[in-house]
């Protein structure tokens, strides 16, 4: 068989409608698809004249999804503050003085580090989004690019709508399919009316979808329903964006009314539990939304306000803040929350009929987490495998030790293999140290 290999003897998380897990499992990649999934014995004698990795001692599942994501250079320097200090005094001044090659510089580091970490597809929220398509070409990542436009006075250091056309046209389904662009507005506070109903047109003009951030701090949607009468999901909703091709981030402070809005519109949400928590914003309502049947992803945020890109560690906090908030144990099991972080990411993004799960005839998005350590230690098959309960509450981005896209090798043995990682980081230290003085004018006095 041509491009052909057998992922063979590892523990199998299909992530499938009966998240069947196969113990002694193998998985045939071919020609960049999924071929077979099966045991391990099967498949061997199946395919013997493939050729096999031995994966024994390690976890095989989908590609992470990493659902809201922004890159970035200013990691671990915009601490302990309120979020609009924050933004004002940290994130605004760097936009400001952010450059294409800063912001290429960004990409790559923050897509290494994604890659490294077993995501192998993000939604990123970014600046200069053409050099970010760059970045996702070359490291083989598959992307959907979401540019922050905002259209409000003084404000024109983000992007604009007719650039968020331009990347559409230029870059949209670009890299064999692994680029996506879709259009994206800040926030409530940064756009107006009008830029959201021109950017709800433009997406169904151009078949594509739309990412903004949804309530974030309970200032922030108090502030708009005392302008307006009308809480941030309402508004949303007023102006046309909601939908099944509409992802919001955060979305921490919503009232009932807005998640039955969400229910009924099919919009899916980003939940970003480290970043929610670093900034005091709140505990979203996950386990509210899911009974409403509201498709959840789990997104990082920024490493400025994460302050990693790791979505293993992003998972654990899922269930864990849900059993806190509601007092409730049983609240979102292990198997919702991978679920969350991989098919459910991808329905977000329109892919789940390509990726998010180990099927045949979808692509070969998948990574190896090794076992073999002493913090994942023991693993119990049968009855009481423990195969996911130990992947969500034990495992960490370290872990993971092969990435595959598209069929794909992007990460062997911890070793990217598509750029020079070590490369990647000296050139993100001598960017950030040139952001940190090109932006020192725009910080408010």
């Amino acid at each position: 068989m041509a491009d052909s290999l057998l992922i063979t003897g590892g523990t199998v998380l299909t992530v499938n409608a009966a998240n069947e897990v196969i113990e002694t499992g193998a998985v045939l990649i071919e020609n960049g698809r999924i071929a077979d999934v099966g045991e391990a014995a099967v498949l061997e004698a199946k395919y013997s004249n493939v050729e096999r990795l031995d994966s024994a001692g390690h976890v095989v599942l989908p590609g992470l999804v990493n659902l809201h994501l922004h890159s970035g250079l200013i990691r671990g320097t915009a601490e302990d503050l309120p979020v609009f200090e924050w933004l004002t005094k940290y994130v605004d001044p760097k936009h400001r003085a952010l450059t294409d090659e800063l912001a290429f510089a960004a990409a790559r580091l923050s897509y290494t580090e994604g890659l490294l970490s077993g995501t192998t597809c993000v939604m990123d929220m970014y600046r200069f989004m053409h050099r970010c398509a760059d970045a996702a070409e070359q490291l083989g990542l598959r992307a959907t690019l979401a540019p922050y436009v905002v259209d409000k006075p003084g404000m024109d250091y983000f992007e604009s709508l007719d650039k968020n056309i331009r990347l559409v046209e230029e870059r949209n389904k670009t890299a064999n399919g692994r680029i996506q662009v879709w259009f994206a507005l800040e926030h409530l506070t940064y756009c107006t009316e009008e830029a959201y109903r021109r950017a709800a047109k433009l997406a169904e003009k151009y078949d594509t979808g739309i990412h903004t951030h949804g309530e974030e701090s309970i200032e922030m949607a108090r502030r708009l329903h005392a302008e307006t009468g009308r809480w941030p999901v309402e508004l949303f909703y007023d102006r046309g964006i909601l939908g099944p091709k509409t992802v919001l981030a955060h979305c921490v402070w919503l009232q009932d009314s807005e998640m039955e809005l969400l229910a009924k519109t099919g919009t899916s949400v980003a939940h970003c539990p480290v970043s929610n928590l670093k900034l005091a914003s709140g505990i979203a309502p996950i386990k509210e939304l899911l009974d409403l049947g509201v498709n959840v992803g789990i997104g990082t945020d920024g490493v400025k306000e994460n302050n990693n890109l790791d979505m293993l560690e992003e998972l654990k906090f899922v269930p864990l803040l849900q059993k806190a908030r509601l007092l409730d144990a049983t609240a979102i099991p292990a198997e919702i929350a991978l679920r969350m972080a991989t098919i459910d990411g991808a329905k977000a993004l329109g892919l789940d009929k390509e990726i998010g799960s180990l099927e045949v005839g979808k692509k070969a998005d998948l990574i190896m987490v090794d076992f073999r350590k002493h913090h994942l230690t023991p693993i119990i098959r049968g009855k009481y495998n423990n195969a996911v309960s130990n992947l969500v509450y034990s495992a960490s981005g370290s872990d993971v030790s092969h990435v595959f896209i598209d069929g794909k090798p992007i990460v062997r043995e911890r070793k990217l293999l598509t750029g020079d990682a070590e490369t990647i980081r000296l050139e993100a230290q001598e960017a950030a140290e040139k952001l940190f003085v090109l932006r020192e004018p725009y910080i408010p006095v």
